[in-house]
């Protein structure tokens, strides 16, 4: 990862942290993880690439958060606290991550990049605070209100326009995911007239 990718991830985690709606719903855990994901890689400044290696580096921050998202709902799913239908959504969200990845994979090499691979491992700060279904499904929407915002501000960084329907599209993905877990979570599926 790179220093763009850290600067990047870091100003829409702050961006997204300052919302009065994540603190309401508890989901300053996910995007601590999300930070905390990003802030491991470098200490160095940024250095703002443009052009398609622009376009490259956004995509591969992108593709860390569909890493970062797969592990997550692993973890979710394999803690035996999802049970039925909830267990079925983080398999189904699961699964659409690992579509995400494959996109953002062959868009990166078609665009001769050289696409980020996962982490050996991924640590989450808070999994050891998760006990139950209910801490699993916040958690969760804490990465997806996170990757949700993060997708959306990177769309207009980018040099080739033909990109951002891609991004976009996974945006508005992130999106149902989070609107999903609100609704088992027996909240408002949709907080905010405009997302950001």
């Amino acid at each position: 990862m790179t220093p763009t990718d850290q600067s990047a991830i870091m100003e829409v985690a702050a961006l997204a942290s300052g919302r009065r709606s994540l603190l309401k719903t508890g989901m300053a855990a996910g995007l601590v993880t999300v930070v905390s994901f990003f802030n491991r890689s470098t200490s160095a400044a940024p250095v703002q690439k443009t052009g398609k290696a622009g376009d490259i580096d956004l995509m591969n921050v992108a593709l860390a958060l569909e890493h970062q998202a797969i592990a997550a709902y692993d973890l979710g799913a394999t803690s035996g606290l999802l049970k039925g239908d909830a267990l079925a959504l983080a398999v189904h969200f699961q699964n659409q991550h690992k579509a995400h990845r494959d996109l953002l994979n062959d868009t990166i090499k078609k665009f001769g990049g050289v696409a980020n691979q996962p982490l050996a491992k991924y640590e989450f700060a808070d999994a050891a605070k998760i006990k139950t279904a209910e801490d699993v499904l916040v958690f969760a929407l804490g990465l997806e209100a996170g990757a949700t915002s993060a997708y959306l501000s990177t769309l207009t960084k980018f040099a080739t326009k033909e990109l951002i329907p891609v991004v976009g599209g996974i945006a508005c993905d992130e999106a149902q995911h989070a609107a999903a877990l609100r609704m088992a979570l027996k909240q408002q599926p949709a907080p905010d007239a405009i997302v950001k």
